[in-house]
C-alpha cells in the first residue's frame, strides 16, 4: 500500500511535468539528473488504463540510475511518432534504450531483405503482407530512410515502408528497444479481461524483478527436433562455449541443463516442468518455429515405453491404442494417416497410391475402420509433440531472460505470438527476444550473451546483435545482478552499462576491457572496437583468432574479421576450418563460399570428406564448394580421398564428383538461362535470383556484361543489379565495383535501375 501512495505521488509531482508542446501528446521529464535516458513511448488509453504502474516502472528505473520520459499519445502513422521520438533525441541526456507499450503503429518493411539472416522471399510476386518484414528499425535506427508505400488493408495499424535506395544500408541503432504488447487473444471480454490487465499484471512483476538480488547462476538450453541437422557436436560444443560466459552457473549441477528432442518422444511434457522451475534465470530455445508454435519434437521419435511416460494422452485402449512402445515405425504410419486424412476424392487416391508404391506399404494399411479408429489417438500424437499458444495458457513459466532462437516466434504483429505468451502469462518471465520472419540457424545467436552475466541491460545485448527481424519483447532494461555473492562486480556493470550507451566508439577505453582477464569482457571489446578499427586491427584480429584460449573470443575475432571484409580474411578461414570449436568451423565453411579464395578449396574438400560428426560444418561447405571451379574441386577431392583410409575411396570420389559435376551444369545452364533474351523476364529473374544465395564468383564478368547491356529488359537488369549487392566478400568485389560505378554514370540510364545500382554500391561498400 506505502509503494502505491508513493506512486500516486510521484505522479501528482510529475504532472508538473507535462508538456504540451507536441500534438496530441503528453510528455513526462526524467525526476532528477541522469547520465542517460530511457524512453517509455506508449498509447495514451493504455497510459490511463496502467498509469500508476508506469510510474511505478519509471521510478524502479530512477532508483538504478537511468533517467525516464515518459511519450503518451495517439500517432496515426509510424512517420508521426518518428519525428517526436527524434525531437526527444536530440536533446540531452542522451537515450539509450526504448520501450514501445500498447497501440504503437507496426511497420511492416520493404526492399531491405539484406538486414536479416536469412529471409528472402520474392516481393514482386508474394503478397506485400507474406513478403515483408515487421520491424521496429524504423524506430530505433534514426539514420534508415524510408518511403511510406500504404497502410495494410486488413490492419489499419500495419504500415508498409520501403527502405530507400540511398539510405544507409545496415542497422546501427541509436538505441535499444523492445515491445511490450499483449496478445490480443489473450484477452477475454466475457471474464472482464482485457489487455491492460495483463499489462499492468507484467509491469507489476518488472518492478519486483528490478527490486530482486538475482545472480546470472541458472541456466537451460534446449535443442529441438531438426534444428542445426541435429547435430549433437553442436549440442556439445554449446556446453563449453556457456561456461566461459555464464560462470556461476556450471559452478554447481544444478545450476545448468541441456535438453534435447532425443530425451523424450513427448518433451514438451518434461519442458513444462523446466520452464516452471523457479530460479531460472536464461532460458534458451534453438528450434523451428511459428509465430504461434514452438516445433519440439519431430515424426521419428526414439522408442519409449508409454507406461514410463510423466505427459501426455496417448495409450487409449478403448480406442485403438498404440502398443506398450513408440517407435520411428509407428510414427511413420501416425504421420501418413494423418496426411491420408486430410486429402478427399482423386487427391485422397492419388496419396494412397504413392505411398504404397514408395514405401512398400499393404492395402490394408488405409483400411478404413483402422482409420477411423486410430483418428483420435493419432490426433493426439501430434498434438503432443509441440508447443502451442493453449498450451502456453495452463504453464508459468519461470525464466527472466527466454530466447527463442527460432522462426517466427517474436511476431508481435499477430494477434497471438508465443514470445507474447511467455511474457504475459502468469509466470516470471520479464523479457524475450524473438524474430518476426524466418531466421538462419547458422547465425551466432548467442553472440556476447555473457554480458548479461556482468549486469548489462538485456537492451545492450540486443543491440549490439540485432537484425531487422529480431526482437525484444518486454522490458529491455532488465539486468541481472553481476558477480556472485562471493564476488560482486556492481561497480564495473554499471561502468560496462554507461559505457555501452556513452563511450560506444572510444577505443581507448575498449583496450582497456581487452586486458581483462574475463573472456566476456574480451568479446565485448573486440565487438566494439570493430566499430572505430584502429590501425593494424586485422593483425590483433588474426592474433586473437589463433592464440585465445577462449571459445567465444576467438569467435568474436573472426566474425570481427567478417563484418569489415579484412583483406586477410581468407587467411582467416583457413585458420578457422582447424579450430576447435564447431561454430567458427561452420561460419569458415559459410564464408568460404561467399569469399571465393581458391585457397578454401582444400579445407572445404576435407570438411565433406572427413568431418561427419560435424553435419552443418559438412552441410555449409558442400553448398560453398558449388562456388567454385569444378576442375580445381575435382583435383583437390581426388588427392584427399586418394590417400586416406576410407573403407571405399572409389565410391566416395565417384559420389562427390558425380555431385559437384551435376552443380556445375546447374550453375552452367543457370547462366545461358539468364543471357538469353529468348527466355521470358521472369525465368530469367529466377535464375538470377539463385545468386542471392550462391555468389558464382566464376561467372562475375559474364554476367556483368549482361547488367551492362542495354538491350536487356530493365527488368532483369534491375534484379541483377541486385543480387550484386550479396557479393559483400567476393574475391571479385573489387571488379564488381568499378563496373558498376561505370554502369551507373551513363547517360539514360533507367531511372529504377540507377536506384538499384546505387543502393547496391552502398551496400558493398558499407562495413
Amino acid at each position: 500500500m506505502k509503494r502505491v501512495l508513493n506512486i500516486l505521488l510521484l505522479i501528482l509531482f510529475f504532472a508538473g511535468s507535462y508538456s504540451e508542446s507536441y500534438a496530441k501528446s503528453l510528455i513526462v521529464s526524467p525526476g532528477g539528473k541522469f547520465d542517460t535516458r530511457f524512453l517509455i513511448v506508449i498509447d495514451r488509453e493504455s497510459y490511463n488504463a496502467a498509469k500508476v504502474e508506469v510510474h511505478g516502472y519509471k521510478e524502479v528505473l530512477e532508483e538504478e540510475g537511468l533517467g525516464v520520459t515518459i511519450l503518451a499519445g495517439e500517432w496515426e502513422t509510424p512517420d508521426d511518432l518518428k519525428k517526436e521520438i527524434l525531437k526527444l533525441y536530440k536533446k540531452k541526456p542522451i537515450i539509450e534504450g526504448a520501450v514501445f507499450i500498447g497501440d504503437i503503429p507496426i511497420v511492416r518493411v520493404r526492399n531491405f531483405q539484406h538486414a536479416t539472416t536469412a529471409f528472402k522471399m520474392n516481393e514482386e510476386t508474394f503478397p506485400i503482407e507474406e513478403s515483408s518484414v515487421t520491424s521496429d528499425r524504423f524506430y530505433d535506427d534514426l539514420d534508415l530512410e524510408f518511403e511510406f508505400i500504404e497502410v495494410d488493408k486488413e490492419n489499419p495499424r500495419h504500415f508498409y515502408y520501403k527502405l530507400k535506395e540511398s539510405s544507409p544500408q545496415v542497422i546501427e541503432s541509436d538505441f535499444y528497444s523492445a515491445r511490450m504488447l499483449p496478445p490480443p487473444d489473450l484477452t477475454s471480454p466475457t471474464l472482464g479481461v482485457d489487455s491492460y490487465f495483463f499489462l499492468k499484471r507484467y509491469l507489476v512483476k518488472v518492478i519486483d524483478a528490478h527490486r530482486e538480488i538475482n545472480y546470472a547462476d541458472n541456466i537451460k538450453f534446449f535443442n529441438g527436433h531438426g534444428y542445426n541437422s541435429d547435430c549433437l557436436t553442436v549440442w556439445q560444443n554449446q556446453q563449453f562455449a556457456m561456461e566461459e560466459q555464464f560462470p556461476e552457473a556450471f559452478n554447481s549441477s544444478r545450476g545448468n541443463a541441456f535438453y534435447n528432442f532425443r530425451q523424450d518422444p513427448f518433451m514438451k511434457f518434461k519442458l513444462y516442468e523446466r520452464m516452471q522451475k523457479e530460479g531460472t534465470d536464461l532460458f534458451v530455445f534453438h528450434e523451428h518455429g511459428a509465430f504461434h508454435t514452438q516445433y519440439i519434437n519431430g515424426d521419428y521419435p526414439a522408442p519409449y515405453r508409454l507406461g514410463l511416460h510423466a505427459g501426455g494422452n496417448i495409450s487409449l485402449k478403448e480406442d485403438g491404442s498404440y502398443p506398450g512402445v513408440i517407435g520411428p515405425l509407428e510414427a511413420f504410419s501416425i504421420q501418413v494417416r494423418n496426411r491420408y486424412r486430410r486429402y478427399s476424392g482423386d487427391n485422397k487416391d492419388a496419396f494412397k497410391e504413392d505411398v504404397i508404391k514408395e514405401y512398400g506399404l499393404a492395402e490394408s494399411f488405409f483400411d478404413a475402420k483402422l482409420i477411423a479408429k486410430t483418428r483420435k489417438s493419432d490426433s493426439a500424437f501430434a498434438a503432443n509433440s509441440n508447443i502451442v499458444l493453449s498450451d502456453l495458457k495452463g504453464i508459468k513459466p519461470q525464466s527472466k531472460i527466454t530466447i527463442f532462437d527460432a522462426c517466427y516466434n517474436g511476431s508481435f504483429h499477430k494477434p497471438g505470438y508465443i514470445a507474447g505468451y511467455h511474457i504475459f502469462g502468469e509466470g516470471n518471465t520479464i523479457v524475450t527476444q524473438g524474430n518476426t520472419v524466418n531466421v538462419l540457424q547458422d547465425k551466432w545467436s548467442m553472440e556476447l550473451i555473457g554480458m548479461l552475466a556482468q549486469g548489462a541491460r538485456v537492451g545492450f545485448w540486443q543491440k549490439e546483435v540485432q537484425t531487422l527481424e529480431s526482437h525484444l519483447i518486454g522490458d529491455p532494461t532488465y539486468s541481472f545482478t553481476p558477480g556472485s555473492p562471493a564476488k560482486s562486480r556492481s561497480f564495473e556493470a554499471f561502468a560496462l552499462n554507461k559505457n555501452l550507451a556513452l563511450n560506444s566508439k572510444d577505443n581507448k577505453i575498449w583496450k582497456t576491457y581487452l586486458k581483462s582477464d574475463i573472456p566476456v569482457y574480451q568479446a565485448i571489446a573486440l565487438s566494439q572496437l570493430t566499430k572505430n578499427p584502429p590501425k593494424g586491427f586485422d593483425n590483433e584480429l588474426m592474433k586473437y583468432l589463433q592464440e585465445s584460449p577462449f571459445y567465444m573470443v576467438r569467435m568474436q575475432a573472426l566474425k570481427a574479421l567478417i563484418d569489415l571484409r579484412s583483406k586477410k580474411l581468407p587467411q582467416a578461414l583457413v585458420i578457422a576450418f582447424e579450430d576447435p570449436y564447431e561454430l567458427i568451423r561452420r561460419n569458415a565453411a559459410r564464408f568460404a563460399g561467399y569469399c571465393g579464395h581458391p585457397s578454401l578449396i582444400a579445407p572445404l574438400v576435407h570438411e565433406i570428406a572427413f568431418s561427419d560428426e560435424s553435419q552443418r560444418v559438412q552441410y555449409a561447405a558442400q553448398g560453398s564448394l558449388d562456388m567454385f571451379e569444378f576442375e580445381a574441386v575435382k583435383s583437390e577431392i581426388l588427392q584427399q580421398i586418394e590417400s586416406s583410409n576410407l573403407l571405399h575411396p572409389d565410391k566416395a570420389t565417384e559420389s562427390l564428383v558425380s555431385y559437384f559435376l551435376s552443380k556445375r551444369d546447374r550453375n552452367i545452364s543457370n547462366l545461358k538461362i539468364i543471357k538469353s533474351k529468348q527466355n521470358s523476364a521472369q525465368e530469367r529473374i529466377s535464375a538470377i535470383r539463385y545468386l542471392r544465395n550462391y555468389n558464382n564468383h566464376l561467372q562475375v564478368e559474364e554476367l556483368l556484361d549482361v547488367l551492362a547491356d542495354s538491350s536487356n529488359e530493365t527488368a532483369v537488369r534491375v534484379a541483377l543489379a541486385e543480387a550484386f549487392g550479396w557479393f559483400r566478400w567476393s574475391v571479385k568485389k573489387d571488379l564488381i565495383m568499378e563496373r558498376l560505378h561505370k554502369i551507373y554514370k551513363e547517360r539514360g540510364i533507367p531511372k529504377e535501375l540507377k536506384a538499384e545500382i546505387q543502393q547496391t554500391i552502398l551496400r558493398l561498400k558499407s562495413i
